[in-house]
């Protein structure tokens, strides 16, 4: 399979990008800048490209499917998770470009990729695109996250909404895939001691999370979550009896 992933330079995307590889597949992944790409490449083992990207830019992408589909033939599974966060502030108290940055590549980037991609997977009559989801797609209200959260639920929405305009064809859909909270720089920036506790308690390694989740895709599972309702409660547990030692 050739596999293209967004966003894969670092953190859950390279965790991902790494496991592909070992599985054998073929893998084009982006970056936002040919030093991060050149450090996401650095000890990958296998068939890959890494490929310079703006997700903000349709013409960007399609320059960087193409170059995928010239070294590795037609894309059989497309990941967008190139993503950002928000500085941890109420919402009245970021800026334009705090928020801009926000829309702009967690929805707008992810809107542009799966146009791009579904366009060439109608065309080629197979293939799977999967949008990565985050805190908020389940609807939770939590301040100093809402524009992050916010996008995050518009990626749901999006993507169901994707699937029905897509009239129940088995051969191309769009999934989503739910990591639950990863130690990757995105989660751990800005936090607050309270939020820490939280991500102690909750939080897994990208060397745990990306094999289950690399797994369940190549299986062609709609709908991918890592962290569920049974995983909470044990990880609360757990913490619970760390306290008493």
């Amino acid at each position: 399979m050739h596999v293209f992933i967004t966003g894969g330079s670092k953190g859950i995307g390279r965790g991902m990008v790494v496991e592909f590889l070992k599985k054998g597949h073929d893998v084009s992944f982006t970056g936002t800048s040919e030093s991060s790409v050149s450090k996401g490449s650095s000890g990958l083992k296998g068939n890959f490209i890494g490929l310079v990207c703006d997700v903000r830019i349709m013409k960007s992408i399609e320059t960087a499917k193409d170059s995928a589909i010239e070294k590795f033939g037609l894309i059989d599974i497309w990941i967008n998770n190139a993503g950002v966060g928000q500085p941890p502030k109420y919402f009245y108290d970021l800026s334009e470009d705090d928020i801009r940055e926000v829309i702009d590549v967690n929805v707008y980037g992810m809107i542009l990729g799966t146009n791009v991609a579904l366009k060439e997977m109608k065309k080629q009559n197979h293939g799977i695109v999967y949008n990565m989801e985050g805190l908020g797609s389940d609807g939770r209200i939590i301040p100093k996250t809402i524009v992050y959260a916010s996008s995050k639920r518009i990626l749901r929405y999006f993507s169901n909404a994707a699937n029905k305009e897509l009239q129940g064809n088995k051969e191309v859909f769009v999934g989503t895939v739910s990591p639950g909270m990863v130690f990757t720089n995105l989660l751990m920036k800005d936090n607050t001691p309270e939020s820490m506790k939280m991500i102690n308690i909750l939080a897994d390694s990208v060397e745990d999370v990306t094999p289950f989740l690399v797994e369940k895709m190549l299986s062609g599972k709609k709908n991918i979550n890592w962290l569920s309702t049974r995983k909470v409660l044990w990880k609360f547990v757990k913490s619970i009896f760390r306290k008493k030692k």
